[in-house]
């Protein structure tokens, strides 16, 4: 912005006639009788300003006003982050008039925004001139006052609305009225008429959102009930399961329920992507499986589940996943491993295994064959199923947690109970990430066998 306050320049008088003309449409001066106007415009002159050039500065003391005859000017309030733009002023409009009419420093920074033509009007002749026509004063105090009502009641407007947007009670012709006036005070009605409306655009959708997120939880099956029954299935297992996703929603899932009388099917997938599309892929691979799990052979369920997941896949997204099914009378699991992180089955007797990757992803090639492996679990050993969220925590340095880290974290817990063994790791990656944002979602489920 060019320095240019108070350096108009231009011819130095016009006659009263032709300047009262332009001041009379405006509020202030429409007020005077005759002679006060025609006493104002004698003491009125022009004045031309370049683009760019500051007519007035904010907190400077004020001694003139302008009626624009050509050209816009530009308004700008400073605020700490830096000056905001409130209005932009036109023809036969006036700018800096409470700076002739009163004592206080500019409230506003007018710079302008094309070539300027204005009528100037000097506070010194103006503060003179009342003394002689009483009607300026009065007509002064009246316009000031009239002023000060406005902006009470749109004060009051502003307040209300926002009041009412706290309580989720906002209605957007609130400020339809006060939004229609010309002036600053309107185009903040405007601007906060759209701010609330994006306010509530995003609660709507944070409601959306957090009922996705139950419905997403509802999918998952219930805990199993503590204390465990003295027969039965669940009484063969100590298991417990945990999802934490990274945004309200998410693609990783768990899933045990029983197959027949004496097995338990287990799950644990991350499908690709993140959010609302992950999500529903999530629930669709959820059913898919669920719907094969009581196939009598389970490479032929597998392999039409995963039919199913690739054919129609417009949107190419992919599951990996761990799905086994154990035996609770004999400990044999038969697992499917499709593409997913390697789950430990940590032995009562001392060491661990991972339980590799037995072919590629569910969802990428409809006719691939599953490949079906199988180990058997001894009295008291654990077993853990993990999504990457675990080992590909990162802290606030960008490190990652990996796997080494978890084989720690699962030693510490070794002999724990299920519940105790994912709260280890659980607390293990928290506590490397420090409160860094979670990346991706969290899932694990630890396994017992005692039968």
């Amino acid at each position: 912005m060019a320095s240019a306050a108070d350096e108009g320049s231009g011819p130095l008088s016009a006659p009263a006639e032709e300047i009262a003309e332009i001041l009379a449409p405006h509020p202030v001066f429409a007020r005077f009788d005759r002679a006060a106007l025609l006493a104002v415009a004698a003491q009125c002159r022009f004045a031309t300003y370049p683009a760019g050039a500051t007519l007035m500065r904010e907190g400077e003391p004020g001694s003139f006003a302008c009626a624009i005859l050509e050209g816009e000017a530009d308004v700008f309030v400073a605020l700490p982050p830096g000056p905001v733009h409130t209005a932009t002023l036109g023809r036969h409009q006036i700018v800096g008039e409470l700076g002739v009419f009163t004592d206080l420093p500019r409230n506003a920074t007018v710079v302008a925004r094309s070539y300027l033509v204005v009528v100037r009007i000097e506070q010194q002749s103006l503060l003179q001139l009342s003394a002689e026509h009483p009607s300026i004063g009065v007509a002064i105090i009246r316009e000031l006052g009239g002023r000060l009502a406005v902006m009470n009641r749109s004060l009051a407007s502003l307040t209300y609305a926002a009041e009412a947007l706290g309580r989720d009670e906002y209605d957007a012709a609130a400020l339809d009225e006060l939004a229609d006036r010309p002036g600053a005070v309107a185009s903040f009605a405007r601007a906060f008429a759209g701010m609330a409306a994006e306010i509530r655009a995003k609660q709507n959708r944070r409601q959306e959102m957090q009922a996705a997120a139950e419905i997403q939880q509802s999918i998952l099956p219930p805990p199993l009930p503590r204390p465990l029954p003295r027969e039965g299935a669940a009484a063969r297992v100590d298991l417990h399961a945990e999802m934490h996703p990274a945004r309200d929603i998410g693609g990783d899932f768990y899933d045990y329920f029983p197959v027949g009388a004496d097995s338990l099917a287990i799950t644990v997938a991350d499908v690709s992507g993140k959010g609302i599309p992950a999500a529903l892929f999530m629930a669709v691979a959820h059913t898919v499986l669920r719907g094969v799990a009581g196939a009598s052979d389970l490479a032929a369920g597998l392999g039409a589940a995963n039919r199913l997941l690739a054919t129609n896949n417009a949107a190419a997204m992919f599951v990996t996943l761990f799905h086994g099914v154990i035996d609770l009378s004999t400990g044999v699991l038969r697992y499917c491993n499709a593409g997913h992180n390697p789950p430990w089955l940590l032995r009562a007797a001392g060491g661990r295994e991972a339980l590799a990757p037995t072919g590629l992803p569910f969802g990428v090639d409809p006719d691939l064959p599953q490949r079906i492996a199988e180990v058997v679990l001894r009295p008291g050993d654990a077993l853990f199923l993990f999504s990457d969220g675990i080992t590909e925590a990162f802290n606030r340095a960008g490190e990652e947690f990996g796997a080494a880290r978890l084989a720690a974290a699962l030693e510490a817990g070794r002999g724990a109970a299920a519940a105790a063994l994912v709260a280890g790791v659980l607390a293990a990656t928290a506590a490397f990430a420090a409160g860094a944002e979670q990346s991706d979602d969290i899932t694990c489920l630890a396994l017992v066998y005692q039968p």
